[in-house]
């Protein structure tokens, strides 16, 4: 048996694999397009069946774990990284991929809510803010991780599509050698069927905070998912560069300094910390249009940079409030109420973008998205000051 210690990093390493099986396909869509016919429009609804897996798998298999415990969905995490490897390694159509994505997301649903309440059981004895890091920004670590190390199979290594898949599965086999010997920290339960009613869990006295970082996360993943869709295009078309390494550091710089935006974050008091990055954020997609309409490379990844650090403080202090008094068995339940406003925060906007691309160029895309953002950015930061002034103020005397 795996001490807890080593458990803990088992169960974090899993929750970032599985995002990093999901940013691995990102730098091949130039690659899709040219070698099997993928039009823009055939990745953006590749992308929006991502997104609608996972928020599937977060509504209705987010408590699951309460009851199966938090191991076997582990294992279900890795399955589909498995599966969806072996279809992505077989795919000559766009049917494919987008079953492949489907799968991708299903298992990002399930590590964002279950593996995520995993690694907060086993890292309790570990200083809050480190386990919110974790929890927050395993996406942003995991997703870059595996459209970087994608680019550069591309640019330097022969058979990318076959190579990269081939690593990862190798990876998600040996973590579920791994997983197999650790403990579990649920007791299973019955009546399961229960578990599976679509449930959206947030307490009352949790409603502002929820709704503060519920504010931050449409603002910076609505961001996330355009990069997401639209990076290589970004890249190719607005930035003029078809190179696959570019093209990945371009989408990646949007989420690649997040985890030290997330370690900055428990340096500051929480309300502050969300009120300065919300501004960040907001300036940092100004000069991106900016740098988007003149062509400007270099100041767009610095400013893209800039929205990953923001998302990192914003997500990493909002999480350290909103889970401070949340019990074991509603931790799950609460992080797939999180991840689902996450996803949909994505979702709406890659459906509404996926039709628009017919018509529009990315540029104009880009500008609805930073609206979107900004608007939701200036909601966290209200509701942010209101928890923080009705905090402040002394109960009434009985």
């Amino acid at each position: 048996m795996i001490a807890k210690q080593q458990a803990f990093f088992v169960a974090a390493s899993i929750q970032i694999l599985v995002f990093a099986c999901a940013g691995a396909p990102i730098s091949l869509f130039n690659v899709y397009r040219a070698q099997d016919g993928l039009s823009h429009s055939d990745l953006g609804w590749v992308s929006l069946a991502y997104f609608i897996a996972a928020a599937l798998a977060l509504l209705v298999f987010g408590r699951l774990s309460n009851h199966l415990g938090r191991k076997p969905m582990a294992v279900a995490a890795l399955l589909c990284v498995l599966l969806s490897c072996v279809t992505m390694i077989a795919m000559q159509t766009s049917l494919a991929l987008l079953i492949a994505r489907a799968l991708q997301g299903f298992a990002c649903g399930v590590a964002a809510s279950s593996v995520g309440a995993y690694v907060t059981d086993l890292g309790s004895y570990r200083r809050k803010s480190w386990v919110a890091l974790i929890t927050s920004c395993a996406p942003m670590i995991g997703i870059p991780l595996g459209a970087v190390s994608c680019a550069l199979l591309v640019n330097y290594a022969p058979a990318p599509k076959l190579l990269i898949y081939t690593l990862i599965a190798t990876v998600a086999v040996m973590l579920l050698g791994l997983l197999l010997q650790c403990e579990e920290t649920v007791q299973r339960k019955g009546n399961v069927r229960s578990a599976l009613k679509p449930d959206f869990y947030v307490p009352k006295a949790a409603l502002r905070p929820f709704v503060t970082l519920s504010a931050v996360v449409v603002a910076t993943w609505s961001i996330g998912g355009f990069y997401q869709a639209f990076g290589p295009e970004i890249v190719a078309t607005a930035l003029g560069s078809d190179n696959a390494l570019i093209s990945a550091l371009a989408f990646s710089s949007v989420m690649v300094l997040t985890p030290l935006g997330g370690a900055l974050a428990g340096r500051f008091v929480a309300q502050r910390a969300i009120g300065v990055a919300m501004l960040i954020l907001v300036t940092a997609l100004m000069v991106i249009a900016w740098a988007l309409h003149f062509g400007w490379l270099e100041v767009f990844l610095v400013a893209s940079l800039s929205v990953g650090i923001a998302q990192g403080v914003a997500s990493s202090a909002g999480m350290s409030v909103l889970m401070a008094d949340i019990s074991r068995e509603h931790r799950a339940g609460m992080l797939a109420s999180v991840y689902m406003v996450s996803y949909l925060g994505a979702v709406l906007p890659a459906l509404v973008a996926s039709i628009a691309a017919n018509y529009v160029g990315v540029f104009t895309l880009f500008c609805g998205y930073a609206v979107l953002a900004g608007i939701a950015a200036l909601i966290a930061l209200l509701s942010s000051t209101l928890h923080s002034t009705n905090r402040a103020e002394p109960s009434k005397p009985t």
